[in-house]
């Protein structure tokens, strides 16, 4: 897998699991505060909310009806009680009933209760409804304290000091338990007296806010029990402040519960998803900018020549753990990692040729110079001699000096000759005007001529001639001085003895080789690795005057400019077969 197409899936997968977190805890977010605002809605209206929810959470058991824990126990914070009726008005089972409340109720008698027809100490809410094929019936009771308040104010004698009922302690107490208040009103409304009445009620009603303050209570923040004397035409008022509500100023609080509740929950999913990126962002760059960096380190230390990749302060790759294995991080960068080793690698390599280059031409230089020093020298000494004028030299001596004069320069000459081949190859040099020569009998020719020279000694070159006649364009004067230089390096620098085998091998499909073997010394590896270097030689200068340590190197780069290629097969005692192969 490329590691763009790596990348993308990673990326597009740590962004789907990412959004799929966010939706996750908005989802959360949500459910939280539906039920929150479910609990603010069953706190505030039992009656009404809580007994729905009563019924939705019921489950039908042998043992009976079994509710909501949580949904009872706001039953019980409200001071109140739970019946669940059959359909003959018995009790089905019951929660914190007091013994003062009936435990059958006959069919006109419930309504009675409920309408407040027929006096009762408690505030009575019904809710019926089917549920899985069975009819529920639900009776819920909560404290009645306003009617006994308003019945036991409106009845009782008080005195009035200063517009303020003065109320005994017990009463007084109560009052003030409940936070309630009370209100005796003249028959235009105009406040007489009053006791523990908040800020926000007002000291005289109308006909219409009167009404309006009885039947909307949750809009103005008071509940109201009212009390009409036809006798005097004066009104007993008796209130208590709705759940939520200042007790004293009848408003509700400057930011909502609904509004506390939606706050808080996008404040602590903000602050969730804050972190979530947080976290992500940190995990992000450990996961992928940490090896990035890591690879920017090696590379701009490849830039210093320092080749090794970073270790981390145990001396281990940090891209690897101690069994050698890629770390996870770096996994998805593994293609790039192995680029840039093998770039190090490759770069290391080429510094240390580079270097071992260097080296072999100074020595190359070195040598050259010496083996065109010590020709010159030669030549220079003779020169001398046959112009000092203190010598009569005889012809014949003339003509010795002249011949070892003309040898030194040809010596030369063929460094030279060697030494610009050499750059004209590596410049890309093509043969010139090749003509068509048949094989066998040239390179027949070519190896007598070679065998005549008496540095090689007699009867030691093997022709072997291909089965047919190998017809092919070749530029003749190249491949002779391949010939001659293979045919050199074997009979000099090996054994006195050695036998050189040269063959022809020949195919239908007019690919053909020529083969080089000898039963010589072999080479080592090394040798053979740097065989074709241009400024290795195998042995010192003063093994011979042909040498100039650029034959092998120039045989490789004719060949190959003449679309052959060269190989090589040697082992040390085992002789050595060099091919020169043309494929068709």
């Amino acid at each position: 897998m490329k590691i763009k197409r790596r990348l993308t899936l990673k990326f597009v997968f740590q962004l789907t699991v990412a959004g799929m977190v966010v939706l996750l805890i908005a989802g959360i977010t949500l459910y939280w505060m539906k039920q929150r605002f479910v609990e603010i809605s069953v706190t505030r209206d039992f009656a009404s909310v809580g007994l729905e929810r009563l019924v939705e959470s019921s489950v039908l058991e042998k043992e009976g009806i079994r509710f909501a824990p949580n949904l009872l126990e706001q039953v019980k914070q409200n001071k109140g009680w739970l019946q669940s009726l059959d359909e003959n008005g018995d009790e089905e089972s019951s929660y914190y009933t007091p013994n003062d409340v009936p435990k059958h109720y006959r069919p006109g008698e419930l309504v009675a209760y409920w309408t407040g027809v027929k006096p009762f100490p408690y505030q009575l809410a019904l809710l019926i409804q089917q549920k899985n094929g069975r009819l529920y019936t639900l009776v819920y009771g909560a404290p009645n304290l306003l009617d006994p308040l308003l019945k036991q104010v409106s009845e009782g004698t008080f005195p009035v000091a200063d517009k303020q009922f003065v109320l005994p302690d017990a009463i007084a107490g109560e009052i003030k338990a409940a936070h309630a208040y009370f209100q005796l009103l003249d028959p235009e409304g105009l406040e007489l007296a009053s006791y523990n009445k908040p800020n926000g009620v007002p000291s005289q009603y109308t006909v219409q806010e009167m009404a309006l303050r009885t039947l909307y209570s949750e809009r103005y923040g008071f509940h109201m029990r009212t009390l009409y004397d036809e006798q005097t035409g004066r009104t007993w008022l008796v209130g208590e402040p709705n759940k939520g509500v200042d007790s004293d100023s009848g408003t509700k609080p400057w930011i909502p519960e609904e509004y506390q509740v939606v706050f808080l929950g996008l404040a602590v999913m903000f602050t969730v998803l804050v972190v979530l990126f947080v976290l992500l962002s940190l995990w992000q760059a450990h996961r992928f900018g940490a090896p990035m960096l890591h690879m920017l380190v090696w590379l701009d230390s490849i830039g210093n020549a320092v080749y090794q990749e970073p270790v981390d302060r145990r001396g281990f790759q940090r891209s690897r753990t101690p069994a050698g294995k890629w770390r996870r991080r770096y996994r998805v960068y593994a293609d790039m990692m192995v680029s840039i080793a093998k770039l190090s690698a490759t770069l290391q390599k080429d510094q240390a040729m580079r270097e071992q280059s260097e080296s072999m031409r100074e020595e190359w230089l070195a040598g050259i110079t010496h083996d065109l020093k010590t020709p010159l020298s030669s030549i220079t000494g003779y020169a001398h001699l046959l112009v000092e004028p203190s010598y009569d030299w005889s012809q014949e001596e003339v003509r010795k000096f002249s011949a070892l004069m003309l040898d030194k320069s040809g010596h030369m000459d063929n460094l030279i000759n060697d030494l610009a081949m050499t750059y004209r190859l590596k410049t890309g040099i093509l043969p010139p005007e090749t003509t068509e020569v048949e094989l066998n009998a040239w390179l027949q020719q070519t190896l007598v001529l070679a065998a005549a020279d008496p540095a090689y000694g007699k009867q030691r070159i093997v022709f072997h001639a291909a089965q047919t006649d190998v017809m092919v364009r070749m530029y003749t004067p190249w491949l002779e001085r391949v010939v001659n230089n293979l045919t050199a390096n074997s009979l000099l620098h090996n054994p006195p003895d050695t036998i050189l085998t040269v063959s022809l091998l020949a195919s239908e499909d007019r690919s053909f080789t020529i083969r080089f073997a000898d039963d010589g010394d072999g080479m080592d590896e090394t040798t053979l690795s740097r065989l074709f270097e241009r400024y290795y030689r195998g042995t010192d200068t003063a093994s011979t005057s042909n040498g100039s340590g650029l034959g092998m190197a120039i045989s490789k780069g004719l060949i190959e400019a003449m679309g052959g290629r060269i190989s090589v097969e040697t082992q040390p005692g085992q002789g050595t077969i060099i091919l020169l192969i043309w494929n068709g």
